[in-house]
């Protein structure tokens, strides 16, 4: 049954994700302003690290946002997408049983996504355990954050193919280049080439593959997008690394008053979600 949350993206829709990573040692003591200020200036995701204590901040900063667009007539007009990240590499040497209990605090309500970074180098092993992921998490949106630092162009392809078996009209593939590049443009080709390698030798094969959206990952700014609307390359959006935000932000000290909120706000939306 198709998750009505995953309309949130749709081809051309401007759907833009705050992503603090997979690590917990990144989820620092501005995550909640963060949040708050992410959610107020648009974005429709919000992708956290999966841990029970980081998902309550998560969760009580997404419901302050919502008091504070009273306070501040800031109009929302949607409820973010709440993602709760990991790598496959943590349950890779589990027993199927040790994987249930590890991630079952995941199937709360409040998660509306499952977003897994195939890290694992061993392949048959990524295939066996989104086999068990999209089984445990059938009624999740799943997100599938894949690369070619690790994957070859077939194994993303098979990767796809199976997953939609289990779960047809929750996918969301998450898009992310070679980032050991220091020059941020290869970065940026080498995503978009990607995408357009999904589209084409999955998307493209079938039309019920069709609907499955793309969204580009670890974007530092919105240069991806143009360059992939040139390339004609198909997207539903960017999720951009929290880092981001932290630098447009760095000369700020928390907690934020009304007036430094609505200047922040300002900011974000300038440098990110609605630059030209």
């Amino acid at each position: 049954m198709k998750n009505p949350r995953i309309n949130l993206l749709k081809k051309n829709s401007k759907f833009y994700k705050l992503d603090f990573g997979i690590n917990e040692t990144e989820q620092s003591e501005d995550f909640y302003t963060l949040i708050l200020l992410a959610v107020l200036a648009g974005f429709k995701g919000i992708d956290i690290f999966a841990n029970e204590n980081i998902i309550k901040i998560a969760n009580d900063a997404i419901i302050q946002a919502k008091k504070k667009s009273t306070e501040l007539n800031i109009e929302i007009n949607h409820d973010p997408l709440l993602c709760a990240s990991f790598g496959m590499s943590l349950i890779s040497n589990l027993e199927k049983n040790k994987i249930y209990k590890k991630v079952e605090f995941l199937k709360e309500p409040s998660i509306d996504v499952i977003d897994v970074h195939l890290n694992e180098i061993d392949f048959s092993s990524n295939m066996k355990k989104i086999d068990l992921v999209c089984d445990f998490f059938k009624e999740k949106i799943i997100s599938l954050n894949l690369s070619r630092k690790i994957l070859s162009n077939a194994h993303i392809v098979d990767l796809l193919e199976a997953c939609f078996i289990y779960t047809s009209k929750n996918i969301i593939v998450e898009v992310e280049g070679l980032q050991f590049y220091e020059n941020n443009f290869s970065h940026i080709l080498q995503t978009i080439s990607t995408a357009d390698i999904i589209n084409k030798q999955f998307l493209q094969k079938s039309p019920k593959y069709k609907r499955v959206p793309i969204i580009f990952g670890d974007c530092k700014n919105r240069e991806i997008e143009k360059l992939a609307l040139k390339c004609n390359v198909p997207f539903n959006g960017l999720s951009f690394n929290s880092h981001e935000m932290r630098n447009i932000l760095k000369n700020k000290s928390f907690p934020l008053s009304d007036e430094e909120i609505n200047l922040s706000l300002n900011k974000i939306k300038s440098n990110l979600i609605y630059s030209n």
